[in-house]
């Protein structure tokens, strides 16, 4: 069978001289470019079970290449968003650019954790409508026919419908960041249970959260929020604020850092920011992302704080260095890990 055309200039790469340092190990740079020469394959088109099996090959020959190749697709979902939001986009005055170069991340007293690939990073193209969907522990990213973009976090559905009027997308369950191309003719709506979105050109998160809560975060531009029938109460989101709600109640708008942005996005390059969290909170949140369990002993454990950034696939890693700097005692189960006092 042909080599494909990735694997034959992941070939080149690796063969050109002054590639590998004087012990044999492949160089920083040498993995880089063919990192880079993946995800291009992968902005193509979707990958074939081939392509697949050997992207996974090489990512598992070395724990830096999975990192590199995540940081690639990264860069390329970052450039397909500038294209998307035009020539007014800023890219370096928002948070993922310097995330980017994020590399050493801490919990509690000073264990480190490392990125992983981030389960099976996806691409595909939606027509004038189509359904969009995740499983747990990968992300997706596709742009849809307008221009526009979305990426869709673990676990999440959406499904999206266009005519000449309007552009549709329902987020039946999980997270997704859209990155709208502006067209005055035609808004763009997302709705998400009982919430309404409505957008011409920006960049916005939703997500779904438990008890058919909402939650809307801005990046860039502005964005009007409601609840179904209730559009003539709308309120106005701009860039770096937020609201969370449910189905009954006020709408209320806050403000978001330029870190907490950084935090909520995490999901993007493969990792779960912890900054603040609490462990019970932590434990949640991994159990987005992996059927690997993690359980606490004592439910006092819950309240416990931890912080840092963890690979979103690597909730084992993310118990052993949680005891470590807790102070805490974990043990291997059949199917995840337990965390007990000393």
């Amino acid at each position: 069978m042909a080599e494909t055309s990735a694997s034959r200039h992941l070939g080149e790469v690796t063969r050109k001289p002054g590639q590998t340092s004087p012990s044999g190990r492949e160089s920083a740079a040498a993995i880089e470019e063919a990192a880079a020469a993946w995800a291009a394959r992968a902005d193509r088109g979707p990958l074939t079970d081939r392509e697949q099996a050997e992207l996974d090959a090489w990512a598992a020959q070395d724990p830096r290449r999975a990192g590199a190749y995540a940081r690639a697709l990264a860069v390329n979902a970052y450039l397909d968003r500038a294209r998307a939001l035009g020539p007014g986009f800023r890219p370096n005055a928002l948070p993922v650019a310097r995330a980017l170069q994020r590399r050493r991340l801490l919990i509690g007293g000073g264990a480190t954790a490392a990125a992983t690939l981030f389960g099976a990073i996806g691409y595909g193209v939606v027509a004038q409508s189509g359904r969009i969907a995740t499983r747990k522990g990968d992300i997706r990213r596709a742009p849809l026919s307008d221009g526009s973009a979305v990426t869709l976090n673990t676990d999440t559905v959406l499904r999206a419908t266009y005519d000449r009027r309007i552009r549709k997308v329902v987020l039946l369950r999980g997270e997704a960041l859209f990155d709208v191309a502006k067209d005055a003719s035609r808004p763009f709506i997302v709705t998400a249970g009982a919430m309404r979105v409505r957008a011409i050109g920006t960049s916005f998160l939703v997500r779904t959260l438990s008890a058919g809560q909402v939650e809307v975060v801005v990046r860039e531009g502005v964005v009007e929020v409601w609840r179904t029938g209730q559009e003539g109460r709308s309120v106005r989101l701009s860039a770096q604020t937020k609201v969370e709600a449910g189905e009954a109640g006020r709408l209320s708008v806050r403000p978001v850092t330029l870190a907490s942005l950084d935090r909520a996005l995490a999901w993007r390059e493969g990792f779960i920011d912890l900054d603040g969290m609490t462990l019970g909170a932590a434990v949640a949140e991994f159990a987005r992302y992996s059927g690997r369990r993690i359980d606490l002993d004592n439910p006092a454990l819950a309240d416990m704080k931890v912080t840092g950034r963890f690979s979103a696939t690597d909730p084992d890693g993310f118990a052993n260095a949680a005891a470590l700097s807790l102070g805490l005692k974990a043990t291997a189960t059949a199917d995840g890990m337990r965390l007990t006092p000393p």
